[in-house]
């Protein structure tokens, strides 16, 4: 059901996993729609969702850290808005192999297009019949009923730039505002830097065994099957 594209296929599986437990249909509509399928969203999501990007701010903000709000409000801004810039370029100009993998898919995804019937409507909408299904194409806007995403959509959105402080337009109640500090104990030691992982994110700690009998939770030295030497 998340990875659904389309409501139709959301409702088709959804209707399955109503029949093994009615419960989960109003629990899953109790959390929102919007907020874990595909279908449902009000915003652009990717095949895969991961923290890759989050680590990557994260990395990229160490030496910013320091800074007062604002000025690091603004750095992540445009560091942001060089990284969209920077990859949408890549993006538009990009006719390299993309890896083995995705080559593949591409491939793949060619040969079945051959198998599909293409009807035009006008010089930007088509009609394409796959199985039994029937999608329209809009080649004006780049987008097909089925909504499957591609990869210059990512950076569709720009980053705006902001104008000098001295030029801002802040209403008399926010300057009214007091912002306190927050009110923290001060751990001893350096100041964490790193990013507090969720705990699906934490690696196991891998076990110890010995490399002679495989002895879980020894090495080759205490290891008990290891004969002592006399």
């Amino acid at each position: 059901m998340a990875k659904a594209y389309t409501v139709e296929k959301f409702d088709y599986h959804m209707a399955e996993v109503e029949k093994i437990d009615k419960r989960v249909k109003d629990y899953l509509m109790n959390v929102g729609y919007e907020r874990w399928s595909r279908a449902h969203s009000t915003v652009n999501r990717t095949l895969t969702m991961t923290a890759n990007i989050a680590e990557s701010i994260n990395a990229a903000l160490k030496a910013a850290r320091e800074l007062p709000v604002l000025p690091l409000l603004d750095y992540i801004r445009q560091l942001i808005e060089r990284w969209n810039v920077t990859n949408l370029k890549n993006a538009v100009e990009s006719f390299t192999d993309l890896g083995k993998k995705y080559d593949t898919m591409l491939m793949d995804n060619l040969e079945l297009s051959h198998q599909m019937k293409v009807t035009p409507s006008t010089s930007y909408l088509y009609s394409v019949l796959n199985k039994g299904k029937q999608r329209m194409v809009f080649l004006k806007d780049r987008t097909c009923s089925c909504r499957r995403k591609y990869l210059l959509k990512i950076y569709e959105i720009p980053i705006y730039p902001v104008p000098y402080e001295s030029t801002w337009k802040i209403p008399a109640e926010v300057l009214n505002e007091k912002v306190l500090p927050p009110d923290v104990t001060k751990t001893i030691g350096r100041p964490r830097k790193g990013r507090c992982k969720p705990i699906f994110e934490r690696q196991r700690k891998r076990s110890i065994s010995c490399g002679q009998y495989g002895e879980e939770g020894q090495n080759r030295k205490t290891c008990r099957n290891n004969p002592k030497r006399g």
